[in-house]
Parts: structure tokens; C-alpha cells; sequence
């Protein structure tokens, strides 16, 4: 429903303050009700940005889904302050995602591993939910590798609130 509205052009709702590490600290909560791996927030720190709060924690829950899902043993979030943005990082020790598909990921209904079902693993539009979410706070995403082992890092730049 989001993106349909985006692409209709429906003006946003009203923003607020948001206190980042709230957000994912409360989502990182929840998704630790079911999840299959240990969730570390260790490296949660404070960061304020201006936005819709439900907004923000459909990227943070689209983010620690994803990773839960494709993490060998492990995930773990950070949110700190890095010049003029508010960053989450959320990693994975998963497979990775090749270096081609970084940026395909992020299309309506990709889905990396055509042995998923629908029931298993998704509908392909969580992450593409997530960009559209943080381009419109006027952020960026991104993908990469985790560590030289592989895994995955999702980066979210926000603009931080002055």
C-alpha cells in the first residue's frame, strides 16, 4: 500500500523527531520473540532524524527480517552518528549477496533464490519498501559484503536532525 501510494504521488503524512535508536532497538526487541539467531545490539547508539516513525520501523523490521532469514548464526544492528547522517547497519553471516544483485535487490518482487516460496520466504517487496522509505526521508541505502568471509551489511544513511 505504501509504494502504490508513492507512485500515486499521495503526499507524505506529517513527520516528527525521531530517536533512531529507539525505533530499532524496539524492533530489534520484537523480532527477537522469533527469531531463529542471536539479534546483537551492541552497537546501538544514539541518533535523532525527522521522519514518520511507523516508516522507520517497517525499515528497521524489513531489515532485521531479511537478515534473520539468511543469517548462519548470527545478526546484529548498529546505529550511531557518522558526519551529517544517522547510519543503520544491520549485518548477517549469511551467504552474501553478489556484488551484481546489490542493486536488483532493491526492484519490486526480486527474490534471490528461486527455491523460495512465497510462504517461505517473501513476497520480493520488502526491500524494495525500505528504499522508497528512505528516499523519501531523504536518505540512501545500500548493500555490501559484511567481512572477508562474506555475510551481508545493509547501510541506511538518514539525514541527521539538527
Amino acid at each position: 500500500l505504501f509504494l502504490a501510494r508513492a507512485d500515486a504521488g499521495v503526499a507524505r503524512p506529517p513527520t516528527t523527531t525521531v530517536d533512531l535508536d529507539d525505533v530499532v532497538l524496539q524492533e530489534i526487541e520484537s523480532a527477537r520473540t522469533f527469531s531463529p539467531v542471536p539479534i546483537s545490539a551492541a552497537g546501538v547508539s544514539a541518533a535523532r532524524v525527522v521522519g514518520h516513525p511507523d516508516h522507520l520501523r517497517r525499515v528497521a523490521a524489513n531489515l532485521l527480517d531479511n537478515a534473520q532469514r539468511h543469517a548462519a548464526t548470527s545478526v546484529a544492528a548498529t546505529v550511531g552518528v557518522e558526519g551529517g547522517d544517522a547510519v543503520i547497519r544491520i549485518t548477517d553471516d549469511g551467504p552474501g549477496i553478489a556484488p551484481e544483485d546489490r542493486e536488483r535487490v532493491f526492484e519490486r518482487f526480486t527474490r534471490l533464490d528461486d527455491a523460495r516460496t512465497r510462504n517461505d520466504g517473501g513476497s520480493g517487496l520488502g526491500l524494495a519498501l525500505v528504499r522508497e522509505i528512505v528516499t523519501d526521508h531523504g536518505g540512501r541505502v545500500s548493500i555490501g559484503r559484511a567481512n572477508d568471509g562474506g555475510g551481508t551489511v545493509v547501510e541506511v544513511r538518514l539525514p541527521l536532525h539538527e
